[in-house]
């Protein structure tokens, strides 16, 4: 187990040194400089999950009106940054995951 934990700690230190989390805690830091703007990301961030994850018949128009209405939301450069290098990051860790989960052979 000692030996899985090292390589756990160095890929922890590898993505803490990376360029995309560099640059996610850089985009971080210039939303907390905007009072309020951390709160207003994360209920857009909930709303699309919530949207993302539905099976509403009316899943479509929901979609457009989300998107009419955080439209100006979005073009906001500080959001727009931090929304592109969040997911980035969030496709890193992804991809992490399924390395792992599909390398190793679980009966699940």
């Amino acid at each position: 187990m000692d030996t899985i934990n090292d390589k756990v700690e160095e890929l922890v230190s590898a993505i803490q040194e990376s360029t995309e989390y560099q640059n996610f805690q850089e985009a971080e830091r210039e939303v907390r400089k905007v009072p309020g703007l951390a709160e207003k990301i994360r209920e857009f961030c909930w709303k699309n999950y919530e949207l993302q994850n539905s099976d509403a018949d009316d899943l479509y128009e929901r979609l457009e009106e989300f998107s009419a209405q955080y439209k100006d939301f979005r073009r906001n450069p500080v959001v727009e940054r931090y929304l592109e290098h969040e997911l980035r990051m969030c496709r890193i860790l992804q991809e992490i995951h399924a390395r792992l989960a599909g390398s190793v052979d679980l009966m699940i």
